[in-house]
């Protein structure tokens, strides 16, 4: 009988379903990456429900008097609840990030742990644009390249997620080994900053990787990609 009980417990442990919850703007949601999320987990035998409160060009500051988001945080039990700043947000000098942005961050996470006591919080590392943010080239040359950009992201997500003893998500990380070492394959649309299906692909690798702690070339769904490409973005992540 003990055999029997222990074999219950670590099916219904393998099989247990985790929840996360997206909040953020388009890049979460262009192509559904929570949706993709799931359908990737699950072709690895991983059961992730993902639910997602986005709201276009939406910036911490902006989730953070939000009541929609609150009540969407309170509005079931999540593992997991992912932050995705606007996608230049972070990227700004350091004087403006630590008072446009950080602070936001920090309250977000605090209200995680206050309305969702067992959710992990993470930070979505998002990507440099892909040659660079122009408009702000100007008044900070670090943004004038893509290299730029994307250090400045790297730096200000990983002191958000440190400050606040939270996950990161190292999104960005993945697209720049992809683009140093593929570069067939585009991450991004004609905008130059919203990411392709293969660019979403990379961070719905990323999130399946990070949460399962699986190889994530158990994944078999390739999304309408390429195989070979599919592959090659699994590999990377």
């Amino acid at each position: 009988m003990r055999k029997l009980l222990l074999i219950l417990l670590l099916t219904t442990t393998l099989n247990a379903q985790e929840r996360v919850l997206f909040i953020g703007n388009s890049y979460t949601a262009a192509n559904s990456l929570p949706t993709m999320v799931a359908a990737i987990a699950s072709s690895a035998n991983q059961n992730l429900a993902c639910s997602q409160q986005t709201l276009g060009g939406a910036t911490l500051y902006q989730h953070a008097q939000s009541n929609a988001t609150y009540s969407k945080l309170a509005s079931q039990s999540w593992d997991y609840v992912v932050l995705q700043a606007q996608s230049q947000e972070p990227s700004f000098p350091y004087s403006q990030f630590s008072s446009q942005t950080l602070p936001y961050a920090i309250q977000l996470v605090d209200s995680i742990r206050s309305i969702a006591p067992c959710a992990q919080p993470v930070f979505f590392r998002t990507w440099g644009r892909e040659n660079g943010d122009q408009f702000n080239c100007a008044a900070f040359p670090p943004l004038c390249t893509y290299e730029g950009m994307d250090s400045m992201l790297h730096r200000h997500y990983s002191l958000m997620a440190d400050t606040t003893d939270a996950y990161l998500s190292p999104v960005g990380s993945v697209w720049k080994h992809i683009r140093d070492t593929d570069s067939t394959i585009n991450l991004y649309t004609s905008d130059g900053s919203h990411p392709s299906l293969a660019g979403t692909y990379a961070a719905a690798c990323t999130f399946f990787t990070m949460i399962t702690r699986m190889d994530p070339n158990s994944i078999t769904d390739d999304q309408n990609l390429n195989p070979s490409v599919a592959a090659t973005i699994r590999q990377a992540a």
